[in-house]
């Protein structure tokens, strides 16, 4: 009896997820990366995350996006450059010889007794997508990191020591992208904000953007309270995506128990994600 309604349990969890993908025009993989995070769907055996605060669930969240990456990733590691801290990091090689690096970040952990999903749960989602979109294109100009950065909500932690890993390893990088807190869209406009981006960078999205008729509106940000500061203050090249943060279309849940995966816009996200690829695939060229 109980395993019949274990099972029963498990396809019921399955169609629900299955029919919110459908009807909202989600990409699967997204909806998954988002419901186990989350605790909306267990994501270790029975264990369901309440947040990803503390160390024992932020482990659990490193080990799971570790093995998401690893399928398509040329190499994927958890890095650990504290007792605490632990960055996630793929790497995806270019098609033909070169030194230079793109990097595509997302902070996975959230504060205590908040499930992040838009913060920033959404932002991982998006950067798992984009990366797997690049790893299948035959051809890449540029070598890629995607990288998960850990206590971003302890003080941008995590990709502070990244971006000084960086340095240290004296890598050639074109350009860095951080997404954070991208499932928010009440007035429907599908409009996002690019944080501190230098010229070039600006005028790439807006190139993109044109060429294949996005036509939400794109506002630039002085915002720098996400992990991009932490490779501008180092002289990168970055900036961070977001939702409308600055202009007031953000969440009403930020730092909340209440950010959970009922709150997601997935066509939102879907949107923006497809948005971003196409961001990428164009650098690629």
């Amino acid at each position: 009896m109980k395993l019949k309604k274990s099972l029963f349990t498990i396809c019921l969890s399955f169609l629900s997820l299955a029919a919110f993908a459908f009807q909202e025009g989600a990409k699967p993989d997204q909806v998954a990366i988002l419901a186990k995070l989350t605790g909306h769907e267990a994501i270790q055996g029975s264990t369901k995350l309440k947040d990803r605060f503390t160390r024992e669930s932020r482990e659990i969240a490193a080990s799971y996006l570790k093995e998401q990456l690893a399928p398509f990733c040329d190499k994927a590691e958890i890095e650990n450059y504290s007792e605490t801290g632990n960055n996630v990091v793929g790497t995806i090689m270019a098609t033909s010889k070169t030194d230079k690096w793109i990097v595509l970040g997302a902070h996975y952990d959230s504060v205590e007794n908040c499930p992040g999903a838009n913060d920033n749960a959404s932002g991982v989602a998006l950067a798992y997508s984009v990366a797997k979109h690049i790893a299948s294109l035959p051809n890449r100009k540029y070598n890629m990191k995607i990288v998960f950065f850990d206590e971003e909500e302890r003080g941008l932690i995590g990709s502070k020591a990244y971006a000084q890993k960086l340095v240290d390893e004296k890598l050639n990088v074109v350009s860095v992208h951080t997404i954070d807190q991208l499932a928010w869209d009440n007035d429907g406009d599908k409009g996002i904000e690019l944080e501190m981006p230098t010229e070039e960078i600006k005028n790439h999205y807006l190139k993109v953007a044109k060429q294949f008729n996005y036509e939400f509106p794109i506002q630039m940000s002085d915002v720098t309270s996400t992990d991009h500061r932490s490779f501008r203050r180092l002289g990168f090249a970055a900036t961070g995506i977001t939702e409308e943060y600055k202009n007031g279309d953000t969440t009403p849940h930020y730092h909340k128990p209440t950010d959970t995966f009922e709150t997601v816009n997935f066509e939102y996200l879907t949107t923006i994600t497809d948005y971003v690829q196409q961001v990428f695939e164009d650098l690629m060229k």
